[in-house]
């Protein structure tokens, strides 16, 4: 009884995120099937550490001003 309560439980918050999804964004959320080795993989580069050069750039892109501020000044 209870594998069938908790399959009717996670059967209605899978409905519940799809409405969400129709509601707000007009389509239902894609299902990606992938291998074991590629979930692996993907999980991997996941967890590995950044590359500190991709990071300094991101800190020095977010540290500029935006177009639309006020203080922006062509570079």
């Amino acid at each position: 009884m209870r594998n069938y309560l908790l399959s009717l439980w996670y059967k209605y918050n899978q409905w519940r995120y799809e409405r969400k999804c129709i509601k707000y964004f007009g389509a239902k959320p894609e299902k990606v099937y992938v291998s074991k080795e590629a979930y692996d993989e993907l999980v991997r580069r996941i967890n590995e550490p950044p590359d500190p050069a991709v990071v300094k750039r991101i800190k020095e892109i977010m540290q500029k001003p935006a177009p639309w501020d006020k203080n922006y000044e062509k570079h």
